[in-house]
This record gives structure tokens, sequence and C-alpha cells, in this order.
């Protein structure tokens, strides 16, 4: 038996469900999940609020900036004064959105950066956070917390599913979401660049180009078309992406493209020469030597 989130929103905390959606309190935390028609939505004052998108489209709007979201992406807002989201053709769209009250957020970011001595002293202490996460949809299978998202979201279909804890999965997405954004935040500080603000604007603009090689990795992809998805000279592109990974984008595509293509011989399902055409490489030869170089051996030699 499964659960039916079908024109239905319901909330695992509560373990309420309504026609309409709920008007989200301060002082609340919800777990929600529906598949549901929605126009428009407006959260004033909002919470800490992690939204997954599984199928739909629509627009978040701030004060000063707006973003798209569809399928398969996930977003992170910042407590602030707000934000709607907006959805012109009012499609249905299926959801599982997490929103965490001020106490909660810092009761776990007291835990997250004191010492257990600290934690000792003071069980229920709590911690203002001064980070503030990247509000940028994000496609969830490239990143932990959206894989998380996925198989949170996967789950919460079944029956079972309402009597899991709600509290233990908050803390266990933003576990998640803390690795993710510290790791960000080390990447972020590789950017030359005297500002943070600049460091960060620039990251962002790496990771439209990141999702954009993984979207592509089929194909040939060039300076050029990273340079213009993300926004950035093909010099600044170049220099800040080698920075931040370690590699050239050329570098980095060619070990990506290496490592599905050997997971695609290790599985047998088709000829070396037929995997090399399918990740752009026409000269199996040069697939060859790209592969060795990278690999230490031969695609041959992980054939089953």
């Amino acid at each position: 038996m499964t659960m039916n989130y079908q024109d239905t929103y319901y909330d695992h905390f509560s373990k309420r469900s309504t026609k309409t959606p709920p008007q989200f309190k301060e002082d609340q935390n919800y777990l929600m999940r529906f598949h549901a028609p929605l126009s428009s939505y407006t959260f004033e004052n909002n919470n800490l609020t992690i939204i997954y998108f599984k199928n739909g489209v629509g627009e978040l709007r701030w004060k000063n900036k707006r973003v798209e979201i569809k399928g398969e992406r996930f977003i992170i807002t910042n407590p602030s004064l707000g934000w709607e989201y907006i959805n012109s053709k009012a499609k249905p769209i299926d959801v599982l959105s997490l929103v965490i009250n001020e106490k909660f957020r810092k009761q776990f970011h007291f835990f997250k950066t004191s010492s257990s001595l600290r934690q000792l002293d003071d069980p229920w202490g709590e911690d203002a956070p001064a980070s503030f996460f990247l509000e940028k949809p994000l496609i969830s299978s490239y990143y932990k917390s959206g894989q998380l998202l996925q198989r949170i979201h996967q789950l919460s279909s079944d029956s079972m599913f309402q009597f899991t804890s709600p509290k233990e999965l908050a803390i266990d997405v933003l576990t998640s979401i803390y690795q993710d954004q510290y790791h960000g935040y080390a990447l972020a500080s590789r950017v030359q660049a005297k500002k943070p603000s600049t460091q960060l604007e620039t990251f962002k603009r790496l990771l439209i180009a990141y999702e954009y090689i993984y979207d592509n990795i089929n194909n040939p992809i060039t300076l050029e078309e990273l340079s213009n998805v993300s926004s950035l000279s093909k010099f600044h592109l170049y220099n800040s992406f080698k920075n931040v990974y370690g590699q050239t984008p050329h570098q980095y595509i060619n070990r990506l493209k290496v490592a599905k293509a050997k997971e695609c011989i290790q599985r047998g399902e088709n000829s070396i020469g037929e995997i090399a055409n399918q990740f752009g490489f026409n000269d199996i030869s040069v697939f060859s030597k790209v592969f060795k170089k990278i690999c230490g051996k031969p695609p041959s030699h992980y054939l089953n």
C-alpha cells in the first residue's frame, strides 16, 4: 500500500492533510509532500526552506531576484523577509519540502559547531548561523543532499513512511546540506578574488558550467560553450575552474568521460568502439590513449 499525495498537502510533522496549501507558522517545522496544481504561494518572513521538485516548473521570487525551477532540482532558501512561488500555467508539481524553524536551526548549528564538552555542558544550546546557502536551483543527482532528498521523496510513497520520525529526517537533511555547503564554501575560497561575495558569485557560475558538463557528457564540450552558459569569459572560466577543481575544464571533462566509459565497459553494454563513440571519441585510438593515460590501463583490461 502506498501513500497518495494527489491533490493533497500532507505534513509529516503534524500528520495532517489538507486540500489547500497550509500557511506556515514561524515557530513550526514542516515536512510537506504534495502533488497538485499550485499557481502561487507566498511565505512571508520565511524560515530556512528546502524544496525538492520531483516534477513541475515554476519561479521563486524574492525582493531583488528570481530563479526558475524545474523537475529533479532542489533549492535552499535562507530565512528572509519572504519569497513567492509563481506557476503561471498552474500545472501540477510533485514536491517534497522541509521547513525548519529558527529554534531548531540554531540548535542544529550549535551541535555542528560546538565541541563535545560544550555540548555536554549545554545540551540545549543554540547558536545563530552566520553562513548562508546559495539560493540556486541545483540538479539533485549531482549533490549528496539532493540525492538524499530524492531517496526521501521515493520512500515517502510507502505507507510505512508515516511511522518515520520527521525530526530525524530533518537532522539527516540538514547534516547533508551543511556538508555540501561547507564543501562549496571551501571550493569558493579557491577563487582568486578579494571579496567573498565575488568568490561566491564566481562559484555560482562555475556550478552552472559543472552541471552543463554532466548534462552533456556524451557530446563534445568546448571552452566557448562553458563560457557562454556560465557568463564568464573563457579566461576567467579556465583560471577559476582550474583553481577550484584542480583541473582544467578539458581535463575534468576527459576524466569524467573516461570514468563513465569505464563503467559501461565493465557492464559489457557495448563494444569498446561503440562506447568510445558514445562519449564523443570518433577515433578509438585516441580514446584508448586518453583512457590509458587516466586509468593506467587500456580499455580492454576492464572487459568482463
